[in-house]
């Protein structure tokens, strides 16, 4: 009965730690896919190296793939992604950070005006 009482009040704490963590941020901006570049560029804002689980972008590089007919072609992408330090290895290091994505919100193939430009 110890046991099962202990093994609950840690269940319990874990859970509400999760539920306690950082909601994740939704980011906007042009996603771009080719060889050698992963680059998320979120609105108003400069390049990012992204990152995320294949399966988690199969359709997006998919859709990406379709629907664009120049290389490094930008689309516009929104996405739950986590901001993380900038890598020390790779072509990833180029740049000043690496854009986790989480989740796939939204895709489209024309990227907003309002995205186009980083701000000053």
């Amino acid at each position: 009965m110890i046991k099962l009482s202990a093994t609950a009040m840690l269940i319990g704490s874990v859970l509400s730690l999760t539920a306690c963590g950082e909601k994740p941020k939704v980011y906007s901006g042009r996603f771009i896919f080719g060889h050698e570049v992963r680059e998320f560029i979120p609105c108003g804002r400069s390049a990012l190296w992204w990152q995320a689980d294949q399966d988690l972008v199969a359709d997006l590089i998919e859709f990406y793939q379709l629907n664009t007919t120049e290389p490094y072609q930008a689309i516009y992408v929104q996405a739950e992604a986590k901001l993380l330090p900038a890598a020390t290895d790779g072509y990833a290091q180029e740049y000043p950070a690496v854009l986790r994505l989480d989740k796939i919100l939204d895709w489209q193939q024309a990227v907003p005006d309002s995205c186009n430009a980083p701000s000053s």
